[in-house]
């Protein structure tokens, strides 16, 4: 049985936490510490995480983030974000048309800094860390052919939660999107799958079983149809 979430609280992210940056000089770093520092603080963990290392992958115009942690301590941990995440959607599409096939980094700007959308993947990653220490939800000690499926599982949770509450996060339509590409070649996916992601969008409280349980109904294939003889006259 999972372990009950603690509830939000007003701990300040701050004066006992450490930032690094890399690069040290991004030109967006002051206005989107704001925003992590306040993510940490927002999902009560500010007495948890010490010191959080963010590395900005200034070639990749995307928005992919991850993050790493030791599951056994989670004070330190390592946040990656991709140049997009701290821009507009419509910014990453003009990035997209202009430096589509060009080398180097575009401008970027204090003015496009979106703090509404680095929110959305701050909350998301740290979210992950958050189930681990509160629910002992962690993908390392499974098969690595399970680890991409179990982590959009886990993504499906994290992005109902964050919308119950009022946060920033990937819109449902958006969400399930991902979940269907990474999802659908499993043997049961047709059957079960909606149903799954509606469980998962809704849940406030799971842990580790629920999650493998989940992935296992979508694995397993399906029942060979048992054939009936039917006599002729």
């Amino acid at each position: 049985m999972s372990r009950r979430i603690r509830p939000l609280h007003d701990a300040h992210g701050g004066t006992g936490l450490r930032v690094r940056w890399q690069p040290p000089d991004f030109p967006l770093r002051e206005a989107a510490e704001v925003v992590l520092r306040e993510s940490i603080r927002e999902l009560g963990l500010s007495d948890v995480v010490r010191d959080v290392h963010v590395h900005v992958d200034l070639r990749n115009r995307d928005d992919h983030a991850y993050i790493e942690w030791n599951t056994h301590d989670h004070r330190a941990a390592r946040l990656s974000f991709a140049l997009g995440n701290f821009v507009t959607p419509s910014r990453r599409r003009a990035w997209a048309r202009t430096w589509g096939r060009r080398a180097g980094t575009p401008p970027v700007l204090p003015r496009q800094f979106s703090g509404k959308c680095f929110a959305e993947a701050c909350l998301h990653e740290l979210f992950h860390l958050r189930d681990d220490h509160e629910a002992g939800v962690d993908l390392a000690a499974h098969p690595e052919q399970d680890r991409e499926a179990l982590n959009e599982l886990w993504n499906v949770w994290i992005d109902g939660r964050l919308h119950r509450r009022g946060l920033p996060a990937m819109t449902r339509g958006e969400r399930h999107r991902v979940f269907v590409r990474t999802l659908a070649h499993y043997p049961r996916f047709a059957r079960r799958g909606e149903r799954i992601f509606n469980a998962l969008w809704s849940a406030d409280h799971l842990g580790p079983k629920e999650l493998r349980a989940f992935l296992a109904e979508i694995q397993s294939p399906p029942e060979a149809g048992r054939r009936v003889k039917r006599r002729t006259r």
